[in-house]
């Protein structure tokens, strides 16, 4: 028979912010080790806490901004009963209208949406690996919130990605859910952890849509022009834009960099692979080169500089003097002949 458990369950929700924010510096409360890391390069705006009730339940709120770019809305409550069948049901219940709720009240309509599950446990349990690896099968649908049984296999797979900073504690992440178990009940280094790689891949998949949109500004402008057409506005703030997608892709590379001592590096290591950051990257930077060698082409087969332009003219005041002198030569010609 399976454990009476309650959890805590903190649903994340990220997804671009648009109006202006006044910042405020903070860190994350990354509090599990020391020497502490060096500072991120990160802004964190808070925007309030409120509290709502969902399914019967009250619900704890907490909004942020981060970088002015992505705001990350954190939720809180209580699952009871986590390891039974139906507390899955409920909890993603109450995400459908979490989820609906938070971007209703943003204003947010678009695509850009990540959402991600943990489930926090408490001291209690025999040990954290002899938990997970006892409860696995029910364990395996909560961090992928589906109602299917898992094989063996496939559980194994979801709880394999582990880190622990002693040994009462354990945090299990996989693509769309995290466990965490702590005998102290400090969860919240690791959701910080979570957020910065969910903020992670909302910046890459907003850099992946700004880049298209150049290419696809270029391809417009490519179709159906002359030579002549592309000199001057079109192509400079294709590039100043190339710029300005440069520099943000570079900070957003530095995070992991950023992130230090042993334990919260090796964690959002696993963050890393478990959210496919390093493949969204590698996209990214593929299609930064492909808009570089298209500028690139642009600029030397497409387009007039202004050296070309006066150099262009000097070659056609060299004609033009080469002309007068034909006609010139004509003209004397004729006079001797008479």
């Amino acid at each position: 028979m399976l454990p009476r458990l309650d959890a805590r369950v903190v649903y994340l929700i990220a997804f671009p912010h648009t109006p202006p924010v006044e910042y405020r510096a903070q860190a994350p409360a990354l509090t599990k080790s020391a020497p502490y890391f060096q500072a991120l390069d990160v802004e964190i705006a808070e925007l309030g806490e409120s509290e709502t009730t969902l399914q019967g339940r009250p619900i704890q709120v907490r909004r942020q901004v981060i970088d002015g770019q992505v705001q990350s809305v954190e939720c809180r409550y209580t699952l009871e009963d986590l390891l039974n069948p139906a507390s899955n049901a409920v909890r993603q219940a109450v995400h459908v209208d979490l989820r609906e709720q938070v971007l209703r009240e943003a204003g947010y309509s678009g695509p850009f949406v990540e959402e991600y599950t943990i489930l926090c446990l408490a001291g209690g349990q025999p040990s954290p690996d002899e938990f997970v690896n006892i409860h696995w099968l029910a364990l395996a649908p909560l961090l992928r919130s589906e109602a299917r049984a898992f094989t063996h296999a496939e559980a194994e797979q979801i709880l394999a990605a582990r880190a622990r900073y002693a040994d009462a504690d354990l945090t299990v992440v996989d693509w769309e859910g995290a466990l965490i178990i702590d005998a102290d009940a400090d969860f919240q280094s690791e959701i910080e952890l979570l957020k910065l790689g969910n903020y992670q891949l909302i910046r890459y998949r907003l850099l992946d849509r700004a880049i298209e949109r150049n290419l696809e500004t270029l391809r417009r402008e490519l179709s159906g022009r002359r030579r002549f057409s592309l000199a001057g506005g079109v192509l400079r703030d294709v590039l100043e834009k190339r710029l300005q997608l440069l520099l943000e892709f570079e900070k957003i590379d530095q995070l992991l960099l950023l992130i230090g001592d042993w334990y919260t590096a090796q964690l959002y290591r696993i963050i890393v692979d478990e959210f496919y950051i390093d493949e969204w990257k590698a996209a990214v930077h593929n299609k930064l080169d492909q808009l570089q060698s298209i500028t690139d082409t642009v600029r030397e087969n497409f387009s007039v500089t202004w050296q070309q332009f006066l150099d262009l003219v000097q070659l056609i005041g060299w004609l033009l003097l080469l002309v007068g002198y034909f006609v010139l030569f004509f003209f004397d010609v004729l006079a001797l002949g008479k």
